[in-house]
């Protein structure tokens, strides 16, 4: 009898760990129901993408039929939400269940928004995104935003990422941007034509800065900007990256709010593990105070490359959770970016 269930256990423990993106999908939408229900909405991002070396990362969710099955009939249940509650300033966020969002990739530039794109998502699975993200590259000059209207034309509510470095975009190059040149002014006219942009609309918009700053892959990464080291800038008791981060995040929200620009919320939005694993590195270092940040958004993914570990959703999302439910305990948290790719 004890080598019968010794067997089973072998059995059941291979059929966890197995590579299968539809048990991957189910088990992160249950554990979103049952166990992480500390957050209010969840975004995933569904676009594929072609690699260095010519192998692909597919995180669509509809890579396959059975990812697409499993995706759709898990978010059936009434605790993914498909209709959205705004004021004239802000989003209402549920006390119980989640917003369903998507963030489809949009081009290389991450801005080319287009309707057909969320209308396929409800398509494939009955259900509306009402939150979607898109990116506003400090490189790039786009002076009239239509990607807000396009969005908020679809009954969902758009989610600006800014994001700070220039061309060429994607590369190695980790100095392309230094945060202090946004503490100091330099971009402030950018700045400025987008507090217009989002002023004029009569509807909430949600604007996040720098995500995943304590990560290593972006150039605003704190790892970029000073590290650890302390006497370079600001606050010599205080890690340069992050207080130098943080002070840009401020300068960007006062200038909005100098403006007057009111219909906006502001998310911080940090990867699930930080990148290196330090203390000067953790989520709090670069946080810019409650008194600007309105949600705390959150970026949990399985594998994305070929040579990624595949780690379920669970794995990936307990310790973030809990610091998350302790550091922020009383703002609004979403999981503002989250998916697997095609095994």
């Amino acid at each position: 009898m004890k080598r019968l269930i010794l067997v089973i256990f072998i059995i059941l423990s291979c059929s966890i760990n197995q590579e299968n993106k539809a048990q991957w999908y189910e088990d992160a939408l249950y554990l979103m129901i049952h166990k992480y229900t500390a957050f209010k909405a969840m975004i995933v991002y569904s676009d594929k993408w072609e690699n260095e070396d010519g192998t692909i990362s597919d995180l669509r969710i509809n890579s396959d039929e059975e990812a697409l099955e499993s995706f759709k009939n898990s978010i059936s249940s009434e605790y993914f939400i498909d209709t959205i509650i705004t004021n004239d300033s802000s989003v209402v966020f549920p006390e119980k269940g989640y917003y369903i969002g998507v963030f489809p990739g949009w081009g290389e530039f991450e801005d080319s928004v287009e309707k057909e794109r969320l209308d396929t998502f409800r398509a494939l699975t009955l259900k509306r995104p009402v939150l979607v993200p898109f990116s506003v590259f400090f490189g790039e000059d786009n002076r009239t935003g239509p990607q807000l209207d396009k969005i908020h034309k679809t009954h969902a509510v758009p989610i600006v990422r800014f994001m700070p470095w220039h061309a060429p975009y994607w590369s190695d190059d980790k100095n392309s941007i230094d945060l202090e040149d946004i503490i100091n002014g330099k971009y402030d006219e950018f700045l400025t034509i987008w507090s217009d942009i989002i002023k004029d609309k009569n509807y909430p918009v949600i604007a996040t800065f720098g995500v995943e700053m304590n990560g290593n892959w972006f150039p605003w990464s704190g790892i970029y900007q000073g590290g650890s080291k302390t006497t370079i800038y600001g606050d010599t008791t205080k890690a340069d990256g992050p207080e130098k981060f943080k002070d840009a995040y401020i300068h960007i929200i006062n200038l909005f709010k100098s403006y007057n620009v009111n219909n906006v919320m502001w998310m911080y939005q940090i990867n699930n593990i930080s990148y290196p694993d330090e203390k000067w590195n953790s989520i709090d270092a670069y946080y810019p105070g409650n008194e600007y940040i309105d949600i705390i958004g959150v970026s949990v993914y399985g594998a994305q490359y070929n040579d990624d570990d595949w780690i379920s959703f669970g794995k990936a999302m307990d310790t973030a959770y809990n610091k998350l439910c302790t550091t922020f305990k009383n703002k609004i948290k979403i999981i503002a970016e989250w998916g697997v790719k095609e095994p």
